[in-house]
C-alpha cells in the first residue's frame, strides 16, 4: 500500500482505484477493520503453524538419510547460506525479466515443474512416516552377572580383553597371574592364565603390557615376560633389574628408575622407566645389553598410568597416558656426543597433550578408510581418544604419508558430553568398516558409519570400565559391559536390529509411490482447478519440504543471518525498489501456489478472481518474503494472501532449532521461535488492519528470532551466543 494521501506516478504507476481502495481503508475505523480480517487471520495463523509442524513431523525421514544439503560441515559455513541467498536474487531477477517480456508460459511451466519436484520432497516423506516404526526396542541386561577378582588391564582385539591380579601372602612370595578373555567372560576358564612371579620385588606396581600384533609384552617393574595371544604361551623372561651384594634390587645399567613399560621387537628390547625415559636393550640369551637411551616427551607422564601402548609398525610406538598421546620413532642409536651426560629427546611422528585429561583410549582400523580391516594398509590407523571433559578425538595415521598424524574432522564429537569414560572401536555389524562405542557417564553409545550415527544406546553403572560386542549368531549379538568391583564384574544382554534406529534413506517401493502418485495428482488438480484450497494444499506441502530441507542443512546461528538478510531485502524491495507489485501481479496472475489463501467470506473463488492486486491495492506476495493483503475476486468475496515466504523462513529457524541444539533444549527452543514468528505475524496484521503498508519478513523473521533469543537463553544459557561458524 502507499502511504500517500494522494497518488504519485513518478517512478510508477499507480491506479485510481488504489487509491480509492487505500482512502476507504483508511477511513474504516481499527476495530471494524480487525473484525473484517478476523477470519482470515485465524486462517493464515493455522496455516502458518501446520506448515511449520508438518516439517517437524518429516523431519527425522531427512535426519536419518543425513540429506543435509551440505553436510555436516557445511552446516556452519557462511558461503553456503550467501549462496542460498545469490540464487534467490537471481530467480527474482529472472522472473521479473522474464514477466516484462511477456513469458508468462515459462514461468508457469518453469515453476510448475519445480514445485512438482518440491512437493515430491514433502509427499514421499510423509508416505514413509506414516508407516514406517522409527521407536527402537529398549536393550535389556540379561539379570545374571559374572565376576572375577581379576582387574581389567586392556582390550585386546574387538572381542577380547586381559587381565591380572597379584596373589600372595604378605611375607611373600607374589605372583602375577595374568588371563586372557574373549566372549562373554567369567563364565567358566579365560582363554589361556600365565603366572609370572614377582620375587625379589614386592607387591608394590601395575602389571603393563604392550601390544605387537600376536605377541605382548608384559612388567610389573621388577621382570619382564613375552606371551603368544594366540596359544598363551610364555616365551621368554627377563629380568628388569640387578641384584647388588650391597644395595639389593637395583635398576638395569644406565636406568635410573624401575621399569614401567615393556616391548620387545625381535632382537630389541625397549623399555620405559618411571621417569620418563626411553632405554633400548639387545637380547643375548636372555640378557638385557644397553645399547642407547633417550627422554620421552615432557608431561608424558608414564609413572601415573599407561591408558595403552602398542607397537603400530617395527620403528613407531604408541603410548596414551592421562596427560598424552605420542608416537614415539624407535631408533636403534642416539646421536648424543656425551651420552652419559647428554640426554637427546626421543623422536616423535605425534604428540598431543591433554586439555583435561585422557580416560581411555584405542587403536585400530579407521571408520572413514574406503577399504575393509582386512585390506587395510599395515601402515594405517586410526587413534581414538576420550577426555575426562566430554571430548572425543580422532586421529588419522599414514605413514607413508607427508604429514604422518591428522586428525579427523569429521567426527564433530568435541563436547560430545559432560565426560567421557571409554571410547573403543567396534564393528557390531560385522561389515568390516569399525564404528565407535563411546560411553559417558551414564550411557554407552554406538556410533554407526562414517556420519557416527547413534544407533543404539546401552545404559550403564557405576564404576564402569569398558564395553564391547560379541557376535552371537547371523540375528542377534552381545552387549558386554565391565565394571570395576572388588575385581571386574561382567554384565551382558542381547542386541538385535529391533533395537537399532532407523539408519540411512529409508525409501520403500509402496509410500514412495503413494509420495507420488499424491504430488503429481496435486499438480494435475492444481493445473486443472487452481481453486484457493487446492493452492493452499500444495502452498503448505511446499512449503513444508523447503522448511525441512534448509532447516536441517544450517545451524540456527547462520538461519538467523539468512533471515536477517532476507528481511533487509524484503523491506528494500517493498519500501524503495517496489518491484514486488509487477512480481506478485505475475504470480498471483498464473495462480501459482508459491502463497497462502485465507478466504474472508464463503463466495471467494481464487480461480475466478481476474482482478490485479495492484490495481486494488494492498501489497504483494513474492516467492521469497511476501506481504500479507487482501483481494476481491469477481464473485464478491475476499481474501488474504501470504508468500511462502513468511512462512518458510521462521520455519526454517523452527527446524535448525530441533536439528542442531542439545537434545534436552531443542524442543523447548524450536517452540519459542514458532511463538516469536506468530507474535511477529500478529504484529503485521495489526499493521494491515490499519491500513498500513507492511513488509512481512521483517516482522515475522523479527518475532522468530527473539523467540528464539529468549527461550534459547532460558534453556540453554549463554552459550547460545557462542555461534560456532567459519566462511
Amino acid at each position: 500500500m502507499s502511504d500517500d494521501n494522494e497518488p504519485d506516478n513518478t517512478g510508477r504507476d499507480i491506479s485510481e482505484e488504489f487509491v480509492a481502495v487505500e482512502r476507504e481503508l483508511r477511513a474504516e475505523s481499527f476495530l471494524d477493520s480487525i473484525k473484517d480480517q478476523l477470519p482470515g487471520m485465524f486462517g493464515m495463523a493455522f496455516m502458518f503453524v501446520i506448515t511449520i509442524l508438518i516439517a517437524l513431523f518429516i523431519r527425522p525421514w531427512y535426519d536419518i538419510a543425513g540429506l543435509h544439503a551440505f553436510g555436516e560441515a557445511g552446516a556452519t559455513q557462511v558461503k553456503y547460506i550467501a549462496m542460498e541467498l545469490a540464487f534467490i536474487f537471481i530467480f527474482t531477477v529472472m522472473i521479473l525479466l522474464l514477466a516484462k517480456y511477456k513469458k508468462d508460459w515459462v514461468i508457469k511451466y518453469g515453476i510448475m515443474g519445480i514445485l512438482a519436484i518440491a512437493l515430491m520432497y514433502t509427499t514421499v516423506p510423509l508416505a514413509h512416516m506414516l508407516v514406517i516404526d522409527f521407536d527402537a526396542e529398549p536393550f535389556e541386561y540379561d539379570e545374571a552377572s559374572t565376576h572375577t577378582s581379576e582387574s581389567y588391564i586392556v582390550n585386546y582385539g574387538m572381542e577380547g580383553f586381559l587381565t591380572t591380579e597379584l596373589t600372595g601372602e604378605a611375607d611373600g612370595p607374589w605372583n602375577d597371574s595374568v588371563s586372557y578373555w574373549h566372549g562373554q567372560p567369567f563364565d567358566g576358564e579365560p582363554v589361556w592364565q600365565v603366572d609370572q612371579q614377582r620375587n625379589p620385588g614386592y607387591d608394590l606396581g601395575d602389571t603393563r603390557v604392550v601390544l605387537n600384533g600376536n605377541l605382548a609384552t608384559f612388567t610389573n617393574g621388577v621382570w619382564i615376560w613375552t606371551i603368544d595371544m594366540d596359544s598363551g604361551e610364555k616365551l621368554e623372561t627377563y629380568a628388569c633389574h640387578l641384584v647388588d651384594p650391597v644395595q639389593g634390587v637395583i635398576p638395569l645399567p644406565n636406568m635410573h628408575t624401575a621399569c614401567s613399560l615393556a616391548v620387545l621387537i625381535d632382537d630389541s628390547m625397549y623399555v620405559v622407566s618411571t621417569d620418563d625415559s626411553l632405554f633400548h636393550y639387545r637380547v643375548f640369551e636372555e640378557q638385557l645389553v644397553y645399547q642407547a637411551s633417550w627422554a620421552l616427551p615432557t608431561n608424558i607422564g608414564i609413572s601415573d598410568g599407561v591408558l595403552y601402548s602398542e607397537v603400530i609398525s617395527e620403528d613407531r610406538l604408541l603410548i596414551t597416558t592421562i596427560t598424552q598421546v605420542c608416537i614415539v620413532e624407535l631408533a636403534e642409536t642416539n646421536s648424543a656426543l656425551l651420552p652419559s651426560l647428554q640426554v637427546e629427546v626421543a623422536a616423535t611422528a605425534f604428540v598431543r597433550n591433554s586439555t583435561g585429561y585422557y580416560v581411555s583410549s584405542d587403536f585400530g582400523h579407521s571408520p572413514w578408510s574406503n577399504v575393509t580391516m582386512e585390506n587395510a594398509s599395515a601402515d594405517t590407523g586410526f587413534i581414538l581418544i576420550g577426555e575426562n571433559n566430554g571430548n572425543v578425538l580422532g586421529f588419522e595415521w599414514n605413514q607413508s604419508a607427508e604429514v604422518e598424524v591428522v586428525e579427523q574432522t569429521k567426527m564433530h564429537l568435541m563436547d560430545f558430553a559432560e565426560t567421557i569414560q571409554s571410547a573403543r572401536l567396534t564393528d557390531l555389524d560385522v561389515s568390516g568398516h569399525t564404528d565407535m562405542l563411546i560411553t559417558t557417564g551414564d550411557t554407552a553409545h554406538w556410533l554407526h558409519g562414517e556420519a557416527l550415527v547413534n544407533r543404539i544406546s546401552f545404559p550403564i553403572d557405576d564404576n564402569f570400565k569398558t564395553g564391547y560386542f560379541v557376535d552371537d549368531s547371523n540375528t542377534s549379538s552381545q552387549f558386554v559391559a565391565l565394571y570395576d568391583n572388588d575385581g571386574t564384574t561382567a554384565k551382558h544382554g542381547e542386541v538385535t536390529g529391533e533395537m537399532m534406529t532407523l539408519s540411512g534413506l529409508q525409501l520403500y517401493d509402496g509410500p514412495f509411490m503413494v509420495g507420488l502418485i499424491v504430488a503429481i495428482a496435486l499438480m494435475i488438480l492444481l493445473y486443472v482447478h487452481s481453486e484457493w484450497y487446492v493452492v493452499n494444499t500444495v502452498g503448505v506441502l511446499v512449503g513444508s519440504g523447503v522448511i525441512v530441507m534448509l532447516g536441517v542443512a544450517f545451524v540456527p546461528s547462520l538461519i538467523i543471518i539468512f533471515m536477517i538478510v532476507a528481511a533487509i531485502y524484503d523491506a528494500w524491495a517493498v519500501y524503495k525498489s517496489k518491484h514486488m507489485l509487477a512480481l506478485a501481479d505475475t504470480m498471483i496472475g498464473l495462480r501459482l501456489p508459491i502463497l497462502l489463501v485465507a478466504p474472508q467470506s464463503k463466495g471467494y473463488s481464487f480461480k475466478d478472481g481476474q482482478t490485479s492486486i495492484s490495481d486494488k491495492g494492498g501489497e504483494m506476495p513474492d516467492q521469497s518474503s511476501a506481504q500479507t493483503t487482501t483481494k476481491k475476486s469477481n464473485k464478491g468475496g475476499e481474501a488474504m494472501f501470504m508468500g511462502l515466504g513468511d512462512v518458510i523462513f521462521p520455519g526454517m529457524l523452527v527446524l535448525s532449532c530441533a536439528q542442531w541444539l542439545d537434545e534436552s533444549a531443542a524442543i523447548p527452543v524450536a517452540m519459542g521461535a514458532l511463538v516469536g514468528g506468530l507474535l511477529g505475524y500478529a504484529t503485521l496484521m495489526y499493521f494491515v488492519a490499519q491500513g498500513k503498508a507492511q513488509a512481512g519478513l521483517p516482522l515475522l523473521n523479527g518475532g522468530a528470532i527473539l523467540g528464539y533469543l529468549i527461550t534459547g537463553l532460558f534453556f540453554i544459557g549463554t552459550s547460545l551466543l557462542d555461534f560456532g561458524i567459519s566462511w
